[in-house]
């Protein structure tokens, strides 16, 4: 999966610098996949590979994504495989129905998409809110899985996590072809160690 790092820094989605999390963490670099739908061939070339990669895609009877960064990917999925696509919210709305669930999910087999995976914070509560709307998820799938707790968080409430590629993965790969100083390779790394072993004290 190196070609994948490769690209996602060429197109500026790897980011170094400070940045300030969705679940409030502070990191020295940050993953934009919302950029790649920009980019036809990758888009399709990601797609395919998930497809390829998780049979448990294909197996599914819908394809959730999570709003609203797994939302684009899902609907990309579910158009390659010709299946139905449901969304869920992360914040209910406060009109029309107030659902947090759209589409038909009652009684079907589902695989959650996100783009980018950190705590799992997200996905565990998609889950929560598929169950009881009567889904059974089959799995998580997602492009990138930053390692800060999602892959035992999900697995501790009966679901698996698919990445095509992990943080780890991606900054060995661009530190290897010259794309990453030693010293942001370091620090990146030792990041990654701290919060992959804070994840597993919790």
């Amino acid at each position: 999966m190196s070609w994948l790092a490769i690209e996602l820094h060429k197109h500026g989605m790897v980011k170094i610098g400070r940045f300030k999390l969705t679940s409030g963490l502070e990191s020295p670099y940050y993953i934009d996949l919302r950029q790649l739908y920009s980019y036809p061939e990758l888009r399709n070339r990601v797609v395919r590979e998930l497809i390829e990669r998780f049979e448990v895609i294909r197996y599914s009877d819908v394809i959730v994504g999570i709003a609203t960064g797994g939302l684009a990917l899902a609907a990309f999925i579910a158009a390659k495989l010709d299946k139905p696509l449901a969304y869920v919210r992360i914040e209910r709305k406060e009109h029309g129905t107030k659902s947090l669930v759209e589409g038909n999910v009652i009684g079907k087999r589902v695989v959650i998409i996100d783009d980018v995976v950190t705590t799992g914070g997200s996905v565990e509560q998609a889950v929560m809110v598929l169950r009881t709307s009567g889904a059974t998820p089959l799995a998580a799938v997602t492009i990138v899985d930053r390692e800060q707790g999602a892959r035992h968080r999900l697995k501790s409430i009966g679901v698996e996590l698919y990445s095509l590629i992990t943080s780890r993965e991606i900054f060995e790969a661009l530190y290897s072809t010259g794309l990453l100083s030693a010293k942001e390779y370091e620090e990146i790394i030792d990041y990654i160690n701290k919060e992959g072993a804070k994840s597993q004290h919790k």
